[in-house]
């Protein structure tokens, strides 16, 4: 029997550093070629798998590989003739290897293989313990088995207004048995069948989940994993729909509040739920005393050195520091807090290791001279700024400082650093915050800018180079171009309101695994972090799985809600963002909707960019009296990006690559917009009723 030794490339090593200093242990195995590998409770066999090295790999067409995907809720994406493989997997993280590139992403976070994938006949062969890991699926050594032991490799904890919510992801559907009686302060549940390699305790204290402990028992073959959650005493608990069977939410509040979704039950698992998560605020009298917010603390006083004035006098720094407890500007975003800033020394490189609380949006910017920095915002720091020199080969000197920004005067955070000579730069996303892995060796890349957003323990990299000139600002009182005139209403010229729709009570459609009001808020997170990139203001109506009225209220009074934040902040365009769905699988493509005569020519505009950008049918413009379109102050349109009940559809919108389109695609219709003062654009157009049935 052939033996194999799994090799790791240079990034990937980064990343064992990386787990090891978190306290994740890295499993180095041997594999052999035949019958060796252990999957689900049984033997995986792949068909033709070839040695390439001293590493496996099996084939896009292997029928032990669409096993091994069809358990984990992965589908696979590969056309003969084509250079990219591209994988979706339950959490709708999208993993694209190039042929004849050991370097893939998932989740937009670049990874090494062991080896470049390659073409052979109509086939594609991938590394296979690459594709398993990216998965959250380890390898195991067990007496001469290689077992794919599925790993809950995710805990997310979000505040969610007068409730936490954590939510664990899995390599495969979680099942678990709860081993705390109802009515506990603390909250255990095993997890059969999962491993985990995340570290054993975490502590939360947020005046509602204290810590959470993580143990593995059993088995390489039949582990378990047992999560003990401690929340408040006389505290609530429930499970709340997931977004996919690979992940398992939970709900915990005070007392006092009322929390809805589905009681913790004996066994259940990521789809057990079926109450959504409703809220409510508990009387004064209920309510605890709230924390201590600290005071925000100076900047550091170091002396300057030659190090640290090189990162000195980079663009767009204003001279205001925000306070800790700073609300930020009309765009309505609430900063995350970034507290606390780790750097470590590695084999092939140096670490910079952010703990960041909240959804931020990014920034980064590669100079001529060395240097690199990083904007974060809408962002406070609550430790002391830095700027200090360092002794390492692969970093000068270092600075953290806040700052308002001067054009959006949104609180931001710059990290800014000078190389040696122009490295690699990686940014690496974690549960709780983002990892900057500088690499000993140099970039050999073009690019010298990217946006995005880190959410979730995720980044959402936003696929258009920076600078970008989208949109003149608007200034109050300049002549305006405009074939329509700018509204009365409009106050804020540069704010946009994106409008998820549907959430909370309210799903919207849901066909093929897919949810609608899921896809809604991811697209409109996408697309609101292009819109910061780019300048603008954005305010969202719901940011996130909530009613923005109230929940199980009227149709009216949820859509006037959405229309009211958008006329109450003055905005000066309001995009609503939808996912189609109709009684029969035939009906296909994507559509712009807008009612009143001011919103056509945006209409127009975002629809020209769609159409040009997606594969899906084009279905063009249409005037429909949707209430969110009709009630607004400013031009304001409807998307529906393609229909979750058609099977093409549904497979596009299940992919982040489609829904990373979609997001840019409308931000460069807003942008054609701005620029040509409102004026109509060419574009294919209908002002016949729609055939949707969903349409807000």
């Amino acid at each position: 029997m052939n033996r194999l030794r799994v090799r790791a490339g240079k990034t990937a090593a980064l990343a064992v550093a990386l787990a090891s200093a978190c306290g994740v242990p890295h499993r180095a195995q041997t594999i052999g070629t035949d019958n060796t590998f252990w999957f689900a409770g049984t033997h995986l066999v792949f068909e033709h798998p070839q040695l390439h090295g001293d590493s496996l790999a099996v084939a896009t067409d292997d029928d032990g590989l669409g096993r091994l995907l069809a358990k984990a809720g992965a589908v696979l994406s590969y056309q003969p003739g084509q250079k990219y493989v591209v994988l979706t997997d339950a959490q709708r993280r999208t993993i694209a290897f190039t042929l004849g590139d050991p370097h893939f992403t998932v989740g937009g976070v670049l990874e090494t293989a062991a080896f470049a994938p390659y073409a052979s006949g109509d086939v594609a062969y991938l590394p296979l313990l690459d594709v398993a890991r990216a998965l959250y699926l380890d390898p195991v050594s067990d007496a001469g088995l290689v077992v794919l032991q599925p790993q809950i490799a995710a805990l997310d904890v979000r505040a969610e207004s007068t409730a936490t919510l954590v939510t664990l992801r899995g390599g495969t559907p979680l099942h678990f048995k709860r081993l705390s009686k109802p009515g506990d302060d603390t909250v255990t549940l095993a997890f059969t069948g999962t491993g985990s390699t995340l570290a054993p305790d975490r502590t939360i204290n947020d005046n509602i989940l204290r810590d959470v402990a993580i143990s593995v028992t059993g088995s390489p073959k039949n582990p378990t994993t047992t999560i003990t959650f401690s929340a408040v005493a006389g505290g609530l608990h429930v499970l709340v729909p997931s977004d996919s069977p690979n992940s398992v939410t939970l709900a915990f509040a005070q007392s006092g509040v009322q929390l809805g979704g589905t009681t913790i039950p004996a066994t259940g698992g990521g789809a057990g739920a079926v109450g959504a998560l409703s809220l409510s605020e508990p009387t004064l009298a209920q309510r605890p005393a709230p924390p201590a917010v600290p005071a925000p603390l100076p900047a550091a006083t170091l002396p300057p050195s030659a190090g640290a004035t090189a990162v000195a006098g980079l663009p767009d720094e204003g001279g205001t520091v925000p306070s800790a407890a700073q609300t930020p500007t009309a765009d309505g975003l609430t900063p995350a807090t970034i507290t606390a800033l780790d750097t470590q020394s590695v084999d092939d490189g140096f670490t910079i290791k952010l703990t960041i609380s909240g959804p931020v949006t990014y920034e980064w910017h590669r100079l001529s001279d060395n240097r690199w920095y990083v904007d974060l915002k809408p962002a406070n720091l609550t430790i002391p700024g830095q700027e200090q020199p360092l002794n390492d080969p692969s970093i000068v000197s270092l600075r953290i400082k806040p700052f308002v920004g001067p054009s959006d005067h949104l609180a931001t955070v710059r990290v800014a650093f000078t190389m040696p000579s122009p490295r690699e730069v990686t940014l690496i996303p974690s549960i709780d915050g983002m990892t900057i892995a500088i690499d000993s060796q140099d970039d050999s890349g073009v690019q010298t800018a990217g946006t995005g957003e880190l959410i979730d323990g995720q980044l959402v990299a936003a696929i258009v180079p920076l600078p970008i000139v989208a949109a003149a600002p608007v200034t109050e009182g300049a002549e305006q171009p405009w074939k329509f005139s700018l509204p009365s209403g409009v106050r804020n010229p540069k704010l946009i309101v994106i409008d998820p729709g549907h959430g909370g009570s309210d799903t919207g459609a849901a066909h093929n695994g897919l949810v609608e009001a899921y896809l809604n808020l991811d697209v409109a997170r996408r697309l609101r972090a292009v819109l910061i990139a780019r300048g603008w203001q954005v305010k969202m109506t719901r940011d996130s799985d909530v009613d923005v009225y109230q929940p199980n209220d009227s149709a009216r009074d949820e859509l006037q809600a959405r229309d009211d934040i958008a006329n109450n902040a003055g905005a000066r365009l309001l995009v609503s963002v939808h996912t189609n769905a109709f009684t029969t699988s035939e009906l296909q493509g994507t559509t712009t909707y807008y009612y009143t005569a001011s919103s056509h020519p945006l209409a127009e505009a975002v629809h020209a960019r769609l159409a040009a950008a997606l594969p899906t049918q084009d279905d063009g413009i249409r005037k429909e009296n949707f209430y969110v379109i009709h009630h607004q102050t400013m031009p304001g349109i409807l998307v529906e990006m393609a229909f979750m009940t058609n099977p093409g559809d549904a497979k596009l919108l299940s992919s982040s690559a489609f829904l990373q389109s979609v997001a840019v695609a409308i931000a460069d219709g807003i942008g054609d917009y701005t620029s040509s003062g409102g004026q109509p654009v060419s574009s294919t157009s209908s002002d016949t009723s729609a055939n949707a049935s969903d349409g807000n």
